[in-house]
């Protein structure tokens, strides 16, 4: 059989590699914005080749302003990191697409476990203060104050945009949505 050395002189190739991963991410993005119904969460991290981690976050219609009353709730109960992760957890929807990983959040469930005062394992929440104190001291830092753990960190664009502010390992990516 015989070998091509060089593209005929009429061929044009249809895809040339360029090393930027930009067009898939967003393209994975815009599905997953697509399939995700009203008043939803969309978080998306995207893993880099160098080992950090991309993440994208997005809100279809109706979500963002659902998201940031949420969060208004959510701190006036006193809801703390654990009660968010509890919480996020109970309602994501995890999707990959390669290893890309899709989480969806219907904040209509959100809402719920949030007025309802979800808390989640008293036992999983001393857990982690005590992950997190540990962390502190290996840093240098000083511990956060009892009872060891950060107030709710949002899943509204305002908190959001507030707390990913001082993530300094992960690059963030907001959708515009």
């Amino acid at each position: 059989m015989p070998v091509l050395t060089a593209l005929p002189a009429n061929a044009q190739p249809g895809l040339a590699p360029t090393g930027d991963r930009g067009p898939v991410e967003r393209a994975v993005a815009d599905g997953a914005l697509a399939a995700a119904g009203p008043e939803t969460l969309v978080r998306i991290d995207v893993p880099q080749p160098d080992g950090s981690l991309r993440l994208y976050a997005s809100w279809t219609d109706g979500g963002g302003p659902l998201a940031d009353h949420i969060d208004r709730v959510a701190l006036a109960r006193g809801l703390d990191a654990w009660s968010w992760v509890e919480i996020l957890t109970h309602s994501a929807r995890t999707t990959h697409r390669g290893r890309i990983e899709v989480r969806t959040h219907p904040l209509r469930q959100v809402l719920a476990d949030v007025e309802g005062g979800h808390r989640g394992s008293e036992e999983y929440r001393a857990g982690f203060a005590r992950l997190l104190a540990d962390d502190a001291l290996r840093a240098g830092r000083p511990p956060l104050p009892a009872p060891g753990l950060p107030a709710w960190p949002g899943v509204g664009p305002l908190l959001w945009h507030r707390w990913q502010a001082g993530r300094p390992t992960v690059e963030r990516q907001w959708l515009g949505r």
